[in-house]
């Protein structure tokens, strides 16, 4: 690694390390190659003085990186960053495959704690929807899966773990056949909750020592429950690692990083990002810039810090789909995500008034003199606009 000056910097090299928070700086990761010399001017308009590179004379293709870290993330190939574009009109498809998904979990989910026959088939065809939707339309069902319900979060859950899970996957070019089981897997990664009481996995307060051992239980009985009803342990990787931890404190075997599976490591990243955005019996949930705040503390303790990374990549500190207010006290809707990861393009709906305005976008990574910028994100919940949502997005679909 070689320490220079953004000033000697040229077209090609590739930067190892920053010396500031990526928070703090248009680049989603700090690993990343010069492509041109926006890229250098980037670095001199966020204060970056120095930064670290790979030697000149010593070249290393991103194949070599990836054999590097094989052990990390496996058969995991390199692709370029997809440009974040909505399909709005692909918008209303998503939302019935999602609603779809959710009414099948639950009627899986039901019948296991009811006590009846296992069957996957519903399970695997709504796998291969996802799959197909997120290779087709990339991360158009992660922004309807930030529609939550606090009745529905048991099935909810499972459905945005595969979603995100799926798109993460997608990423970093999975391959299909290894994308769909990750996909399928991951709806049920959470089956052995409906083999826990339910005062206990509803239960408002603070667990027991005594329950929290039967609540953590609900990962190996999920687990033993699926390979009772013919499912192959190769396909319940993320069902039985989605909570170990980075540095060995999970369960149920306290694995550390090398011996966590990709599948396992995706697993904990996503199922943590859901479940703390996510209303729960016992907390409220955070916003996605808070959540995700909170976890990159986490990184390298908790969670693998390469693969948050990819998530970041995925979903942005404002991921497409937020609710947004501006400093101009407009309200707008996250629509697709630039270079800098706090600040997307937007599209605006309604005046400080709380007003319907003609919908129209803005770029607020493009600054200017009267520069429009995120002071936070909303809850639609909170202004009663869920449904509105579709709404505004079939506006800027009619006039784009």
């Amino acid at each position: 690694m070689q320490k220079i000056h953004v000033n000697e910097l040229k077209i090609g090299d590739r930067v190892l390390k920053l010396d500031a928070s990526w928070l703090e700086t248009p680049f989603l990761s700090h690993k990343f190659k010069i492509k041109d010399i926006s890229d250098i001017n980037k670095l001199k308009k966020h204060g970056i003085e120095y930064v670290f590179i790979e030697p000149r004379n010593d070249e290393v293709s991103i194949k070599e990186v990836i054999e590097e870290n094989k052990d990390l993330l496996e058969n995991v190939q390199y692709e370029e960053l997809p440009k974040h574009y909505i399909d709005f009109q692909s918008l209303t498809k998503a939302s019935e495959i999602y609603e779809e998904s959710v009414k099948i979990i639950r009627s899986v989910m039901e019948d296991i704690r009811s006590g009846k026959l296992f069957d996957d088939t519903g399970v695997r065809i709504i796998a291969d929807k996802i799959t197909e939707l997120t290779v087709k339309k990339g991360d158009l069902l992660s922004s309807v899966a930030k529609l939550k319900s606090y009745d529905d979060y048991t099935f909810q859950h499972c459905v945005n773990v595969s979603v995100f899970a799926t798109s993460l996957g997608k990423l970093m070019n999975i391959p299909i056949k290894e994308l769909n089981m990750l996909s399928a897997s991951a709806l049920l990664h959470d089956v052995g909750k409906m083999l826990v009481p339910k005062e206990i996995l509803n239960k408002p307060g603070k667990l027991t020592d005594e329950e929290f051992k039967i609540m953590k239980n609900h990962v190996p009985a999920g687990y033993d429950y699926l390979i009772k009803n013919g499912l192959d342990p190769s396909e319940l990787k993320i069902v039985i690692e989605h909570h170990e931890r980075y540095d060995g404190s999970g369960y149920p075997y306290g694995l550390k990083d090398p011996d966590i599976s990709l599948f396992g490591k995706i697993g904990a990243v996503v199922d943590i990002y859901d479940a703390i955005t996510s209303d729960r019996v016992y907390h409220k949930g955070m916003e996605p810039p808070s959540a995700l705040k909170m976890m990159f503390k986490w990184t390298d303790s908790h969670i693998n810090k390469k693969i948050f990374e990819f998530f970041i990549i995925h979903i942005g500190i404002y991921p497409v789909g937020t609710l947004v207010l501006l400093n101009t006290n407009e309200l707008a809707i996250v629509a697709k995500i630039t270079d800098n990861p706090t600040s997307p393009i937007v599209a605006v709906f309604k005046n400080p008034k709380g007003e319907d305005i003609p919908v129209y976008t803005v770029d607020l990574s493009k600054k200017s003199v009267l520069s429009k910028k995120i002071i936070g994100p909303v809850n639609p919940e909170k202004i009663n606009i869920d449904k509105e949502i579709y709404d505004i997005i079939e506006r800027i679909n009619e006039q784009n």
